[in-house]
C-alpha cells in the first residue's frame, strides 16, 4: 500500500513536471516568435528605406536635375574647343598605378 502512494506521488511529480516544461516552453517559443516578428518588422523597414533611398540616388543621379542645378551654378556644357582629349594609348593597361 505504501508502495502504491509512492508511485502515486512520483507519477503526479512527473506529470507536474511535464506540465511545467511544456508551459515553460510555450511562453519561450510566444517569446522567441514575438522576437522573430520584430525583427521581421524592422527589415520591412530597412527595405522600404533601401527603397527610398535608391529612388532618391536616382533622382539625384538624373541628367535633368544636374543640368538644373549646373545652371543655377553658372556653369555650361563645354564646346568642343573646350574639350580637352586625353590620349590614354600610350598607358599601361594595368591599372591607374602606372606600374608595368
Amino acid at each position: 500500500m505504501r508502495l502504491r502512494g509512492l508511485l502515486s506521488a512520483f507519477s503526479a511529480m512527473l506529470l507536474l513536471a511535464g506540465m511545467f516544461v511544456a508551459v515553460h516552453r510555450g511562453a519561450y517559443g510566444r517569446g522567441v516568435a514575438e522576437r522573430i516578428g520584430g525583427i521581421n518588422d524592422g527589415l520591412e523597414a530597412a527595405e522600404v528605406l533601401r527603397s527610398e533611398l535608391r529612388q532618391k540616388i536616382s533622382y539625384l543621379r538624373g541628367r535633368a536635375r544636374i543640368v538644373r542645378a549646373a545652371e543655377r551654378l553658372g556653369l555650361h556644357e563645354p564646346t568642343e574647343e573646350e574639350l580637352v582629349i586625353l590620349d590614354l594609348s600610350g598607358m599601361p593597361s594595368e591599372g591607374l598605378g602606372g606600374a608595368p
